[in-house]
C-alpha cells in the first residue's frame, strides 16, 4: 500500500520538475544588465607658461655680412660656387692662383702687415687668427697688437701652409677680415676676368639662418631674448628667439646667396596660436625685428622665403593651467572645475580664470595644485 502511494507522489514530483524544466527552456535568456557608463575623461593641472599671440609677416633667409672686397690686382683664377660655406682660414677666392684668406675680425684690413708696424686692432685680429688656426703654437698665447718676431714666425708658418712666398710679411688684400663664416652667393665676375682692387667678386651672407620682421605701431612690443614661433610655408611651426631690433639691414636681392627657394624643411607639426589674428606689415614700419631659429635645420636652405612669425601679445609664467574644456559655467556666474578626489568621486570647486592661450586656461582655486586631476568634456 505504501508503495502504491509512493508512485503517484513520484509522478507528481516529476510533473512539477518537468514543468520547471519546461519553463526554464521555453522562457529564453534573461535580459542583460545595463552597461556601466564609461569613466569621465580627465586632465592634470600643470604649472606652465602661457602666451597669447599675433601673426605677422617675415622673411626667412641668411643674415647679412659686410661684403667680400678684393684688394689685389691680377686675374681671378677661382671663385667659390654659390651656396659654399667658407670659414676662417679658408680661401675666399684666388687671384693669380694665390688664395685670399678669410680671417675673423670686425676691423677691415687697411694696410700691409710687417715687422715694425704700429700697434693696431688689425694686428690683434691677425694674431688671434694665427693662434686659433694653430700657426702660433709655442710663439703666441694671446693677441698683443704688436707685430713682433713671434708674430713674424707665425706668419711664415701660415705662408708656407698656403702657398705664399715665405717672407713674414702680408700684402694688403691677402687676408680679409669678416665677423663670421660666410655663405657665398651669386658671382658678379668669372674666373679669367681681371681682378682690380675694390671689386666685390660675389655676393655673400653669413651662414646663420634668420627671419626679419618689419615692425610697426600695430604690433606688440618684443624684447630681445623673447621666444617667438616661426610658421613655415608648409604650416609647420618651429621655435625662434628675438635677437635684435633696429633699422632694417641692407640685404642682398632675394635668391642671391644661391638658395634653392622655399623652406625645404619641416619643423614641429602644428600651427601657431592665432588668437590675436594676423597682421600685415604696413608702410609705416621703421624698424626690423631679427629672429634666430632655435633649430636652423628645420627651416631649410632657401633665401628670401616668406614666412609668418607669431609674436606674444600677453604672457604669464609659472601659472596653473588646465584645458579650456575643463571649465564649467556656474549658475551664479563665473567658472568651476570638477576635481577628481582620491576616492574617485568628483567635487565641484569654483575657480578664478586667467589668460586663455593655446587651448589652455590659467586657473586659481581651493584644492588646485600641480597634479590635481579634473574632469574634461569629451
Amino acid at each position: 500500500m505504501k508503495r502504491a502511494l509512493a508512485v503517484p507522489a513520484l509522478l507528481t514530483a516529476a510533473a512539477v520538475t518537468g514543468a520547471v524544466v519546461t519553463v526554464a527552456v521555453r522562457g529564453g535568456a534573461a535580459a542583460p544588465a545595463a552597461a556601466a557608463p564609461p569613466p569621465p575623461a580627465t586632465a592634470t593641472v600643470v604649472r606652465t607658461n602661457l602666451a597669447t599671440t599675433v601673426l605677422t609677416e617675415g622673411t626667412l633667409g641668411y643674415a647679412p655680412t659686410p661684403p667680400v672686397v678684393n684688394q689685389i690686382a691680377g686675374t681671378y683664377t677661382w671663385l667659390p660656387p654659390a651656396g659654399s660655406r667658407i670659414r676662417a682660414g679658408r680661401a675666399l677666392l684666388r687671384v693669380d692662383n694665390l688664395p685670399v684668406a678669410l680671417m675673423r675680425g670686425s676691423t677691415p684690413a687697411w694696410r700691409p702687415f710687417a715687422l715694425g708696424m704700429t700697434v693696431g686692432p688689425d694686428v690683434r685680429e691677425l694674431q688671434a687668427n694665427l693662434i686659433a688656426l694653430g700657426y702660433a703654437a709655442g710663439l703666441l698665447s694671446a693677441p698683443t697688437g704688436q707685430f713682433d718676431l713671434s708674430t713674424l714666425y707665425a706668419v711664415e708658418r701660415w705662408q708656407l701652409a698656403n702657398g705664399y712666398a715665405v717672407t713674414g710679411e702680408i700684402a694688403l688684400g691677402q687676408v680679409v677680415f669678416l665677423p663670421s663664416a660666410i655663405r657665398a652667393g651669386a658671382q658678379d665676375v668669372a674666373p679669367g676676368e681681371a681682378a682690380t682692387p675694390g671689386q666685390q667678386p660675389y655676393q655673400a651672407t653669413t651662414d646663420q639662418r634668420t627671419v626679419t620682421v618689419p615692425l610697426n605701431p600695430d604690433l606688440p612690443t618684443v624684447r630681445s631674448g623673447e621666444a617667438v614661433a616661426i610658421v613655415l610655408p608648409s604650416n609647420a611651426t618651429t621655435p625662434g628667439t628675438a635677437v635684435a631690433i633696429g633699422p632694417a639691414p641692407a640685404m642682398p636681392p632675394s635668391g642671391s646667396s644661391g638658395g634653392s627657394g622655399g623652406s625645404g624643411g619641416s619643423g614641429n607639426s602644428g600651427s601657431a596660436d592665432t588668437s590675436g589674428g594676423s597682421t600685415t606689415p604696413s608702410a609705416a614700419a621703421t624698424d626690423m625685428l631679427t629672429v634666430r631659429p632655435d633649430r636652423p635645420g628645420a627651416t631649410g636652405t632657401g633665401d628670401g622665403v616668406p614666412v609668418q612669425v607669431s609674436l606674444p601679445t600677453q604672457s604669464v609664467s609659472g601659472v596653473l593651467a588646465v584645458p579650456v574644456t575643463a571649465l564649467l559655467a556656474l549658475s551664479g556666474g563665473g567658472y568651476g572645475v570638477q576635481i577628481v578626489t582620491a576616492s574617485g568621486a568628483d567635487r565641484l570647486v569654483g575657480v578664478q580664470t586667467g589668460i586663455f592661450a593655446g587651448g589652455q586656461v590659467a586657473i586659481r582655486g581651493p584644492g588646485i595644485a600641480p597634479g590635481t586631476k579634473v574632469v574634461v568634456a569629451q
